[in-house]
């Protein structure tokens, strides 16, 4: 299911518990938690998705462009970090440019990776042509890799996440996270706990539950359960 087909679906099962006519409305508040960290649960599992394919194919792409496979030995590891460390610190393209020429001739290639990094980040188009040489498919592969979003930047994180949050239900806009993580864990076929005498039915009405629909609603509020 993706985002829209996971919102449609839960509405849906809030409008059906707050329809019922049959359920307490601590029953109903029980229903709505369950289904609302169910619909949560599931958006969060599409976020990550989306997160881990981006980083996967950024990944993809940079190893395209400047050949980061394998392992290298530690001595490697720590010089392209001090390479990518001043290479972070280039704020201009020009400069970006001319220092890129400098790590060219003095035959520093991980500086020129880096540097080349830097301009892809912040599309620098003429140091990575610099670069790119005579390299077949980096302007490829970094005209797109310049256009994706960076996972992880705390502004596009902010946003994305902001679009995978299932609304909480209108009968528990008053309960705290803790309150909901609470009722989501209640077992809908013990007594209820503010009236251990009564059950989850209300006085007077005729249930249109049998147990097994009780059973089915206790995973996930589903389409009979009414």
């Amino acid at each position: 299911m993706d985002r829209e087909q996971i919102l449609t679906a839960y509405q849906r099962q809030l409008e059906r518990i707050e329809s019922s006519r049959t359920y307490s409305d601590h029953a109903k508040r029980v229903m709505s938690a369950k289904a609302y960290k169910e619909a949560q649960g599931a958006l969060d599992q599409l976020r990550q998705a989306e997160v881990d394919s981006l980083t996967t194919r950024r990944t993809q792409l940079q190893r395209r462009m400047f050949g980061h496979e394998g392992t290298a030995d530690a001595n490697t590891v720590i010089a392209r970090r001090d390479a990518n460390d001043r290479a972070a610190k280039l704020d201009d393209p020009r400069i970006a440019q001319e220092a890129l020429h400098t790590a060219q001739m003095e035959g520093d290639a991980l500086m020129a990776q880096a540097i080349a990094t830097r301009a892809a980040q912040y599309g620098w188009s003429d140091v990575l042509g610099a670069y790119a040489g005579d390299r077949p498919g980096f302007q490829e592969a970094a005209q797109e890799y310049s256009q994706l979003p960076d996972p992880d930047d705390w502004q596009w994180k902010f946003h994305h996440t902001g679009q995978f949050l299932a609304g909480p239900p209108s009968n528990l806009y008053d309960a705290s996270a803790s309150e909901i993580e609470r009722l989501a864990q209640v077992d809908l076929d013990a007594p209820e706990p503010d009236n251990p005498a009564a059950g989850w039915i209300l006085p007077g009405t005729q249930p249109a539950l049998n147990p097994g629909d009780v059973q089915a609603a206790n995973t996930v509020f589903g389409g009979d359960a009414a």
